[in-house]
């Protein structure tokens, strides 16, 4: 029981990833959208720019739900392993951060 419980944890973690990936790329896309929402603004071009902003206020929707998936998934995950005694998950290697 506790190696299926590891494989679902891979796979949790794998899934988590994901969401956490999209999310980061709404988030730029937001960004982006409000970038061009201010410069059109600044022209005067006040009807672009709040479709960008509405752009922008989608893209953020969508990370937000992506952040909720991932945080609802990872609460899910931390509960599994108290209750096989799996332990922590692997730990990412990178040194970015």
């Amino acid at each position: 029981m506790r190696r299926e419980a590891q494989s679902m944890n891979a796979d949790e973690i794998k899934s988590i990833s994901e969401h956490y990936r999209r999310a980061a790329e709404e988030l730029l896309y937001a960004y982006q959208r409000n970038k061009e929402a201010a410069r059109h603004h600044e022209s005067g071009a006040f009807k672009a720019a709040s479709h960008h902003v509405k752009l922008s206020k989608n893209h953020s929707f969508i990370a937000h739900e992506h952040l909720k998936e991932a945080a609802l998934k990872s609460d899910h995950l931390k509960e599994v392993d108290v209750f096989y005694g799996v332990g922590t998950a692997p730990v990412s290697d990178r040194k970015d951060h």
